[in-house]
């Protein structure tokens, strides 16, 4: 399988690299949900000016939002302006039947298919368009690979 089938822009997950800077005994905070939510605006926003067909993020607001609210209660203002502000064309929902793989920085290990009911919810809610995925390795790969270019055909890079 190629490792580049899209010219397009992979934003990795800005929330691993802050915590991982920060230790592995590190307690994050409010400030440091903000301040997550806050570069990762600012790399959106740079990505979104580049000239790319195509934009991947690993994390966006719904996901800053829920951990928001599973942390630490209600929602945060800053975050819900920012879920409008950044509207992808298509979100893409995982289901979570992978096998858990612990890592220092994953959180829920036990009640993975609550959030994300949670996920899809907020997602209808707000009108969002998106798919999910499910199955493992290559075939998991591949269901989401037609999902995409169903949507978006022209996105295949010519050899």
């Amino acid at each position: 399988m190629s490792d580049k089938i899209f010219d397009a822009k992979n934003l990795s997950e800005y929330s691993r690299e802050y915590l991982t800077k920060k230790g592995k005994d590190y307690h994050y905070a409010e400030s440091d949900l903000l301040e997550i939510a806050k570069k990762t605006s600012e790399i959106f926003t740079k990505a979104f000016r580049a000239d790319k067909d195509a934009l991947i993020a690993d994390t966006d607001f719904y996901v800053l939002d829920i951990w928001w609210n599973e942390k630490f209660g209600n929602h945060h203002a800053d975050i819900l302006e920012y879920k409008l502000v950044y509207d992808f064309d298509l979100y893409v929902l995982c289901e979570p039947d992978l096998a858990w793989e612990s890592d220092p920085l994953r959180e829920n290990p036990e009640d993975r298919y609550r959030l994300f009911e949670r996920y899809k919810t907020e997602l209808e809610k707000d009108h969002r368009t998106f798919e999910i995925v499910s199955g493992t390795g290559d075939e998991r790969t591949l269901f989401l690979l037609e999902k995409i270019l169903r949507r978006f055909p022209n996105l295949m890079l010519e050899e």
